[in-house]
């Protein structure tokens, strides 16, 4: 009998044991490929947002939705051209002053800490008296490295747009393909999830910008009736970080301040006030406004996401960090606690 089930049990074993392998094969091949997975995701965000651009055209005209799409991406394309035309040179511009300022704010913080021994050794290891290392590289080096950096970011743009332009282009095909993963019975409770999330990204996307738009302005406005330079590139710079909640409003008043030094302290004191107010109107005033409508994330989720996606991808990771955890967010409440837990009491 003990050795009737014996092959019973090897056969159980080796079943488990290749259950594991392959569930460690595709975490290895996850990790792997976990940029390009979180590029596509970005991609999939920029198809919502061209979706929901061109969903009231599509509504209010007699244009198809693709039609309406077409008339977005031209819409879009004119309106970077005269705003890169109108804007850039001045941007660019500021973009320059704005780099040679933080070296003297750099040089200047260095000098007032030199006077009490703090942070010399610090700067000493930055700065030689040829100035900032990263800044003397030799040629060929600085031209390569430049390069392949350009290269890559311009190959990252092109798989995230055109990412985003076929899954806007076609959104049922994907759709359809990730229900027929599921077995039947689930099919139209997947549907719903599907749903979900789409709305739930749309409204986090529209929160975002909103943010980002009302902050950015807020902040270029402020700084230049503040007498600050280069008031339009921190500006722009803020309401970019602003992208990343909590920890964007806080990387954005770095450079506002150490710009703010290169015409005094109090004016740096004054600057880094000024940014803190702000921040305390957008997340007790502006952002409960905004989230009555989108997915409210807890503020310690966010900052541990961004912190621990950063940690693992770089900047990739701190930039999708959390529209990722709004996502899981929106799945563990539709699927563990409506699926499971509600059905349970009931």
């Amino acid at each position: 009998m003990h050795r009737s089930n014996r092959p019973e049990y090897l056969q159980r074993l080796l079943l488990t044991l290749g259950i594991i392998a392959l569930f460690l094969a595709i975490a290895s091949l996850l990790w792997i490929l976990a940029e390009v997975l979180l590029l596509a995701f970005i991609g999939v965000l920029v198809a919502i947002v061209l979706r929901t651009l061109a969903k009231p055209i599509a509504r209010y005209s007699p244009l198809s939705a693709r039609w309406a799409l077409i008339v977005v991406l031209a819409i879009l394309a004119v309106g970077a051209i005269v705003g890169g035309w109108l804007l850039i040179p001045e941007i660019i511009s500021q973009v320059n002053q704005l780099v040679e300022g933080l070296q003297v704010a750099l040089v200047q913080v260095e000098a007032f800490l030199s006077q009490f021994g703090l942070g010399q050794q610090w700067f000493n290891d930055i700065f030689s008296a040829g100035g900032p290392q990263p800044f003397r590289p030799n040629l060929i080096d600085r031209i390569t490295g430049t390069f392949t950096q350009t290269l890559g970011i311009l190959a990252n743009l092109f798989f995230i747009g055109f990412t985003g332009l076929f899954v806007a282009i076609d959104p049922d095909m994907y759709r359809r393909g990730i229900v027929r993963l599921v077995p039947p019975r689930g099919r139209s409770r997947t549907r719903e999830i599907l749903d979900s999330l789409v709305a739930g990204m749309r409204a986090w996307l529209l929160g975002r910008v909103i943010s980002m738009v009302v902050t950015g302005v807020a902040i270029g406005i402020g700084l230049r009736l503040m007498g600050i330079p280069l008031a339009l590139v921190l500006g722009l710079l803020t309401g970019l970080l602003e992208f990343i909640p909590i920890v964007g409003s806080i990387l954005s008043a770095g450079p506002a301040i150490l710009i703010a030094i290169t015409i005094g302290f109090r004016q740096a004191l004054y600057v880094a006030i000024f940014y803190l107010v702000m921040q305390q109107l957008e997340g007790n005033i502006l952002t409960p406004i905004i989230q009555q409508q989108i997915v409210s994330l807890p503020p310690a989720l966010t900052l541990t996401a961004v912190l621990a996606m950063g940690f693992l991808f770089g900047p990739l990771g701190i930039l999708v960090a959390t529209p990722l955890a709004a996502v899981l967010y929106i799945l563990v409440k539709e699927i563990y606690l409506k699926d499971l837990i509600e059905r349970d009491r009931h």
